[in-house]
């Protein structure tokens, strides 16, 4: 078991790696406010403008590994997927990132928090809680109230996205929820 976890971990290290190596910044990061956005609680700003496919953040954090299904899917909520049974556990300020049916960032690898298109300075900071969630039993309490004009209206698991909303976010989102939603929807290439 110990062996397992040193493995685990060397390979979380590795990918933050990658994921700076690729970005070749990391200056940027700082820049940040966190808002009371109207219907959502609090949000995660940018105070400077981001340009597509450029890195936003690098979501620090623990990983925890864990299965979660039924009613324990709730017992940690702000936590996002990378992997099979592989979460990450944000720290501040970017666990305060809200959701959105069409969403600025993505996920590059496990940690990078990537453009999905230009942004704003100021404008809050998004991506789609449905492309780091795999349980079945998982959908966010209520309505989804995002905002967007595309709003879906629902927030469950990577294989009930809809085809278009998927897009939205390829190809950032993790290759563990890619393969999921590519195996549920097998007219997906």
């Amino acid at each position: 078991m110990q062996s397992q976890l040193r493995v685990l971990r060397a390979f979380y290290i590795i990918s933050l790696l990658k994921g700076l190596l690729r970005y070749h910044k990391i200056g940027n990061d700082r820049f940040f406010d966190i808002k009371i956005v109207e219907g959502k609680g609090i949000g995660l700003f940018t105070t400077i403008p981001r340009k597509k496919g450029s890195l936003v953040f690098i979501a620090t954090g623990p990983a925890r590994h864990a299965h979660f299904e039924g009613e324990d899917c709730y017992i940690y909520p702000d936590w996002y997927g990378v992997d099979k049974d592989t979460w990450i556990d944000m720290n501040l300020p970017y666990i305060k990132i809200n959701h959105s049916c069409d969403p600025n960032t993505g996920i590059d690898g496990h940690r990078c928090f990537v453009a999905l298109r230009d942004i704003q300075a100021n404008e809050e900071l998004t991506f789609d809680y449905s492309i780091s969630d795999d349980e079945m039993d998982w959908t966010m309490t209520g309505k989804c109230e995002c905002g967007a004009a595309n709003c879906s209206g629902f927030i469950g698991p990577v294989q009930t996205m809809t085809q278009e909303r998927y897009a939205r976010s390829y190809p950032y989102i993790p290759k563990y929820f890619q393969a999921l939603y590519k195996k549920a929807n097998t007219d997906v290439s």
